[in-house]
């Protein structure tokens, strides 16, 4: 029996990378660690967020890595849950994440790694309810504590966000945005454009992204009886809607 996909599931490789750098650039974003690695065991790099202002140390700390994974991971695999090495210009700390797999945290200046270790904590619980792929689910939530939850909530959304701009719905409604945009152009002018979309879009208390195939039409009828019709006088608008409406439908209808 098949079983129908949801979307929180992870099975795509271009999304399961998205979001495993999704939560590696957050952690960089919210705790003092310069670069953040996730690799396996092996050495292999399965996701990383290395900022483009980082300096040169972070060559000198990479090749450390490669010379030191190899032990470090045969410590995890006896149980070791954390290692942190500290050299003269940097510290790296290797996390567990399951079975064979590190987050690797690097610090290329001083830092309190009291404040940091936390953040760090619940990066490792995040990275390993996506690299597992396990449900979003609130039963699946409420066995961490909130902390990773609430993280992984967040992640939750900006994944979606992700998946439904790479979806035909989202491409679909940038087109009819696109087209909109010129038709409104070839009457009222560039410059009216933005200012007569945001007054419709906020009529109808949606966004361009979110449009269906029903508030299409509405809004541009909206925009041609509103703003086309006591600005440019009944004979263009009566083009305008003769005209845009049966286009702007069509070209729903057909879009694939």
């Amino acid at each position: 029996m098949s079983v129908k996909k949801t979307k929180d599931d992870l099975e795509d490789v271009s999304l399961l990378k998205f979001a495993l750098v999704a939560q590696l650039k957050r952690t960089h974003q919210s705790s003092d660690v310069d670069v953040l690695l996730f690799a396996g065991a092996d050495g292999k790099i399965y996701a990383s967020y290395i900022p483009d202002s980082i300096g040169p140390k972070i060559f000198e700390l990479t090749n450390l890595i490669s010379h030191n994974l190899l032990h470090v991971s045969q410590q995890l695999a006896m149980g070791l849950r954390q290692s942190v090495i500290e050299y003269d210009f940097g510290t790296v700390i290797f996390s567990a994440v399951g079975r064979g797999a590190l987050l690797i945290s690097l610090f290329t200046g001083k830092a309190d790694l009291s404040e940091n270790m936390g953040k760090i904590e619940v990066a490792k619980h995040v990275m390993q309810h996506i690299f597992e792929q396990r449900p979003m689910t609130t039963e699946q939530l409420a066995t961490y504590p909130e902390e990773v939850a609430a993280e992984l909530r967040i992640l939750s959304k900006i994944v979606f966000n992700e998946m439904y701009t790479q979806s035909s719905e989202y491409k679909k409604n940038m087109e009819i945005l696109a087209d909109i945009k010129v038709k409104i152009t070839g009457v009222m002018g560039r410059g009216e454009v933005d200012q007569v979309l945001a007054m419709a879009f906020n009529e109808i208390a949606s966004s361009p992204k979110w449009m269906t195939e029903d508030l299409w039409p509405l809004l541009v009828e909206m925009i041609i009886r509103d703003q086309i019709r006591p600005l440019h006088g009944d004979y263009v608008a009566d083009i305008c809607e003769a005209e845009w409406i049966p286009d702007i439908k069509h070209k729903l209808e057909s879009f694939v």
